[in-house]
């Protein structure tokens, strides 16, 4: 069962792969199409500041006992 903290580090760990696609210092010899589609998804992908309004909006949400929580840090 995925939990809402893996999910949070798996959007962030993708973000994160997506950027070192873009930089040939970082992955060397990568197509220039594979570039050009990284930079495509890159572009309304959400930052990691996405992601932390998106778990505390979640937060306050279920703290309510209102629905599922999807994103975040998990609960304490």
């Amino acid at each position: 069962m995925t939990v809402p903290n893996e999910r949070t580090n798996s959007v962030n760990h993708t973000r994160e792969f997506l950027y070192d696609l873009l930089n040939p210092q970082k992955t060397p010899r990568i197509p220039k199409y594979i570039r050009e589609q990284a930079l495509h998804c890159l572009r309304h992908y959400p930052s990691e500041f996405d992601m932390e309004m998106i778990s505390f909006r979640e937060d306050m949400v279920c703290n309510e006992g209102l629905t599922y929580k999807v994103f975040g840090k998990g609960h304490k």
